[in-house]
């Protein structure tokens, strides 16, 4: 991870587009809500700028497939009227509401760099850092897991996730967090 930081610290920075119209929607391949909100909290939080393709803030689904008409799924008609959107979708929405705007409120983050704190099979503790800011995220991807979290003050975002007064993060399955070293 050394020499690949290295390496990119001075390119500029990187435009995240897995989510686009040659490929199956992000929710589709992530049907449970838990791993797709754990997918748009390392989308947003992670250093780069992350692109949201029209449909997926609402949770579109579709399957891309090969041949004529293989797109089709994927580029669905929008509804005349944000009424006819799918209420279910609605979550999704505001989520990307709260992560865009963690990312306003934290310019920095476009230029951030990884740093993993913490490693398991099924949770992860990552510092994101630029020129003496941090914030972290934290995935756990299975059971209720508490672990430390060192110099977290707050819970900017997250999902089933709180910190104790010494400095626990707990998240519950499938939780995360985005985490700040100041106090809010």
């Amino acid at each position: 991870m050394d020499r690949t930081r290295d390496f990119l610290a001075p390119l500029p920075a990187r435009v995240y587009r897995r989510p686009h119209h040659d490929v199956t929607r992000l929710a589709s391949r992530l049907e449970d809500g838990g791993a797709l909100e754990q997918a748009l909290a390392v989308l947003f939080a992670v250093g780069g700028i992350p692109s949201v393709y029209a449909g997926d803030e609402q949770a579109f689904h579709g399957i891309k497939t090969e041949g004529v008409g293989g797109d089709d799924a994927v580029r669905p008609a929008f509804p005349e009227s944000p009424q006819g959107l799918w209420p279910d979708g609605w979550p999704v929405y505001r989520r990307h509401q709260e992560l865009i705007g963690l990312r306003r409120r934290h310019p920095w983050l476009i230029r951030a760099r990884a740093k993993p704190l913490r490693l398991e099979n099924t949770r992860l503790l990552v510092e994101l850092a630029h020129h003496g800011k941090r914030l972290y995220l934290a995935l756990n991807l299975d059971e209720p897991a508490s672990f430390t979290a060192p110099d977290a003050k707050t819970v900017l975002a997250g999902r089933d996730a709180h910190l104790t007064g010494d400095r626990s993060l707990h998240l519950g399955a499938k939780g995360w967090a985005i985490l700040s070293t100041a106090q809010c």
